[in-house]
């Protein structure tokens, strides 16, 4: 089996690297192709996820590549994980919203939208590529942000092939939880419901036992989850229901952009500056020679990066920070899964005989019933050999589905108006949004991002 990865320069790169290497002999890998479009970024990143792959598994062919055709030649599993115009467009989203007084977070509101613009239109090169290319049967995973626009847009494209969207926020809440209920993992069930950075986790149960009550008072669970950014209040007003942390930006929107504007620094700046320091670092070695000191230096930077994760925009110090690690000790290091690990659980279910719950973003078909079937929405589904089971969950209050049902509509919208390259559409998607919700501010935005 051939795995390819569509942005496999990225400054994560060395992670999936490791997931992929220790999971191979569970969806039969034999060979696995990181492609970027930049030669430097495989230089250096690229290198790093190499190192990493050929330690662990020397046996399974590795390589490199800036060939697309090549790299997706007869694939039989594919990884999106690209960022679309680097870090200085997505300072330019940032500040254009800023700019007009709104948040401009990188998948949330306009700057989602405008990330959206460059991200569809690549994807969707790609996508045909994988059509020409790819086995008959290969199979998609859409990291790429803002993920479910990304993945409503490919399926929406008339992309003939399976496509699931991923993303690690719903699991890593989701995984800090047995700590907080002391019970293991395998036995804690959620469900999570909603639409990619727009969800929400219900239905809490410990072997068959309901633990709502005791999790949502504990309070470790807001001081030491993804949850430390939420009050016990708030969790109440939703319902005894836990919130993605994407929410923030929504449930605290006025705190948020205040705390950009005072910080006079936008997280994508923040980035930039952090990646810039690292790559200057990185050409004083010859990374290839050097694995060791490529990686001190990779891994230096990127816990700047990983620890000052939302501190501008909640004031917050993040609880779980990540210690530095050599190579050594991070090769060593049990893989959890993490960045990879909902694709292979996917890929390793038609030869399991246990059923795992999953967190993806799918199409709705029925699923939520205030939403359209075709819809692509965020959910938790039970993993079997018999394939994917989304949960219907046991309740959804009246203000979710109204807070989901006008971010869809902003999705749907944008999706099309990307796709049809449609400016008033484009406005119309942003007037829908809410934290937008406004004719003016949506046409101004948009005159600004439509280039």
């Amino acid at each position: 089996m051939k795995l390819t990865v569509l942005g496999g320069g990225g400054v994560r790169s060395a992670f999936l690297a490791k997931s992929l290497a220790y999971n191979a002999h569970r969806i039969g890998l034999k060979e696995v192709v990181f492609l970027d479009n930049s030669e430097e970024n495989l230089k250096t990143f690229g290198e790093i996820a190499r190192y990493i792959f050929n330690t662990i598994r020397p046996d399974i062919s590795f390589s490199l590549s800036t060939a697309p055709v090549i790299a997706l030649k007869n694939a039989n599993y594919v990884i999106t994980t690209l960022r679309v115009g680097g870090d200085e467009s997505r300072i330019g989203d940032e500040r254009i919203a800023l700019e007009h007084n709104t948040l401009g977070q990188e998948t949330t509101g306009a700057g989602g939208f405008a990330m959206a613009m460059r991200s569809i239109p690549a994807i969707l090169d790609y996508c045909r590529l994988i059509e020409e290319h790819a086995a008959d049967d290969a199979i998609l995973f859409n990291f790429t942000n803002p993920s479910g626009l990304v993945t409503e847009a490919i399926i929406k494209s008339g992309f003939k092939r399976r496509v699931y969207g991923i993303c690690d926020a719903p699991s890593e809440l989701i995984r800090e939880l047995p700590a907080i209920l002391g019970c293991d993992e395998q036995d804690l069930k959620v469900e999570c419901y909603g639409l990619n950075h727009f969800s929400w986790f219900t239905h809490f149960t410990v072997r068959g036992e309901d633990v709502t009550d005791r999790l949502i008072a504990n309070p470790d669970l807001y001081s030491k989850t993804a949850m430390q950014y939420f009050s016990p209040e708030l969790v109440q007003l939703c319902g005894k229901q836990l919130l993605n942390e994407y929410l923030y930006y929504y449930y605290y929107k006025e705190e948020a952009l205040k705390a950009i504007q005072d910080s006079g620094t936008t997280r994508g700046e923040q980035i930039a500056h952090i990646n810039r320091d690292m790559r200057e670092e990185l050409k004083t070695i010859e990374v290839k020679a050097n694995p060791e000191k490529a990686f001190e230096i990779w891994m230096k930077h990127y816990l700047r990066r990983e620890n000052s994760y939302m501190q501008n925009e909640s004031q917050q110090e993040k609880f779980h920070t990540r210690a530095p690690l050599t190579l050594t000790q991070f090769i060593e290091e049990p893989d959890t899964g993490g960045y990879a690990g909902v694709a292979l659980d996917i890929l390793e279910a038609v030869n399991s005989t246990t059923t795992k719950r999953i967190v993806v973003s799918i199409s709705n078909n029925g699923t939520l019933d205030f939403l359209r079937p075709d819809d692509v929405i965020e959910i938790s589904c039970d993993l079997s050999k018999d394939g994917l089971k989304p949960v219907t969950p046991a309740h959804v209050p009246t203000a979710q589905k109204n807070m989901i049902s006008c971010v869809k509509e902003y999705e749907r919208l944008a999706v099309e108006a990307i796709l049809k390259q449609d400016k008033t559409l484009a406005v119309r998607a942003l007037m829908a949004h809410p934290l937008i919700g406004s004719w003016s501010l949506a046409d101004k935005l948009i005159k600004a991002y439509w280039k």
